[in-house]
């Protein structure tokens, strides 16, 4: 009973808290431009300073400084694959699918784990994600997949479709190693910026290793006509 109540209010923060920022987010991306590398720039600060605190607790010099210069690349490449994503003529809508997409995988692995249960997915790294919950993200991406083909009146809507659902497979990768990063150093959550979501690196997982992979994509000028 205690753990259904614990269960229903921390669902209750996440909602709430998702609900207020994912309008803002859309809009500052539908904007695009100076606003949204600006807020590129202030979410890297903050995740920069999420990640120092998160690796501190290292007694090691040598292993602290290594982190660190994870930290780096961890960062700074999403932030600079978003910013490069957003200068093409499609950026603001490629970077919308691409969270929409990453926001659904999460979604059906959050709620699909839950009430399916199962076996574990990783449990030595995340014991609460299940193989139910994986296959509930995948669910979700192929539906964003479908409505996205028909959106962008995608020339090659197989491709399109693919895609998505790639990034919901990467996205659920992305939240694994986040997990395994933060129990090197025995921490629940990477900050409490974002109530009942914990920190903006608890976040940003799934874009941090997207983001890259859909920057290389739209270097190719074949990709670029599936949106």
């Amino acid at each position: 009973m205690g753990d259904n109540k614990i269960f229903n209010k921390n669902l209750a923060m996440r909602l709430v808290t998702a609900f207020s920022l994912i309008p803002l987010v859309l809009f500052i991306v539908y904007r695009g431009g100076f606003l949204f590398n600006v807020s590129i720039v202030v979410a890297a600060m903050l995740m920069s300073f999420e990640w120092n605190r998160l690796t501190q607790s290292s007694s090691n010099k040598d292993r602290k400084l290594l982190w660190k210069f994870v930290g780096l690349f961890y960062i700074a490449l999403p932030a600079v694959s978003l910013m490069y994503i957003a200068n093409k003529d499609i950026g603001n809508k490629v970077i919308m699918w691409l969270f929409i997409t990453v926001w659904a995988a999460d979604t059906g692995a959050f709620f699909v784990g839950k009430l399916v249960g199962g076996p574990k997915l990783a449990p030595k790294i995340s014991p609460g994600k299940t193989w139910s919950g994986f296959f509930g993200a995948v669910v979700m991406s192929c539906c964003v997949g479908i409505v996205s083909a028909w959106v962008f009146n995608s020339s090659d809507r197989y491709a399109i479709l693919a895609l998505t659902v790639t990034v919901g497979v990467y996205a659920q990768v992305g939240d694994l190693f986040e997990s395994w990063i933060k129990r090197q150093f025995g921490a629940k959550d990477s900050g409490g910026i974002m109530p009942g979501h914990g920190g903006i690196l608890d976040r940003a997982d799934g874009i941090v290793v997207t983001a890259p992979k859909i920057a290389l994509v739209l270097m190719f000028p074949d990709y670029i006509n599936i949106f």
